[in-house]
């Protein structure tokens, strides 16, 4: 799988779309100020609740307008021919990308197999570009371990921020080690 070279997997856990936005605004508002490339492939629709809290913070007006910006409307219906079309559009001219998809369980993994699956037959197209995927997962949606979606990500993502899974999860860590070493 030659995806995991070049595409670094971020998770993240929400209750609600007021929280998916708390948490991630403070993340998006930093990657904007550096000139990194925000896109996002939404099951749900959180334009309301973007503006609601961007409105609420102390950013210059450049920032707010760049973010709101951002297409934060759900998409219908997912299939490879959508993400190939949107992988070719977002990669142009870009050399840092955040990919938030958000979801249940069941999207999610559908969106990222087709990502890792376009990924693999264009790495020419993808090399030297740094791509983050942010998966976002309704914790209401989700009947799985939560171990096997950590297992699937390098970090995860909270209202303070963007850490490796291990520092988070200390038995995760032992759980990743044992695996690395049954290989």
């Amino acid at each position: 799988m030659i995806f995991r070279d070049y595409i670094r997997k971020t998770c993240g856990f929400y209750v609600s779309e007021f929280h998916l936005v708390t948490m991630l605004l403070p993340h998006i508002v930093t990657k904007v100020e550096k000139g990194v490339k925000i896109g996002t492939i939404l099951n749900n629709n959180i334009r309301q609740e973007i503006r609601q809290l961007i409105s609420k913070l102390n950013i210059n007006d450049i920032v707010k307008a760049k973010v709101l910006n951002i297409n934060w409307n759900g998409v219908e219906e997912i299939d490879f021919s959508y993400i190939k079309e949107y992988m070719e559009e977002i990669i142009k001219d870009n050399n840092e990308i955040e990919i938030i998809i958000n979801g249940t369980k069941e999207k999610i993994d559908e969106v990222n197999k087709n990502i890792e699956y376009w990924s693999d037959m264009n790495i020419d197209k993808i090399k030297g570009i740094n791509i983050n995927i942010i998966n976002c997962y309704e914790v209401s949606e989700f009947n799985s371990n939560i171990n096997s979606i950590l297992n699937e990500h390098e970090y995860i993502i909270n209202t303070s921020g963007e850490y490796p899974v291990e520092s988070m999860f200390e038995a995760h860590k032992g759980d990743k080690e044992e695996r690395r070493e049954a290989i």
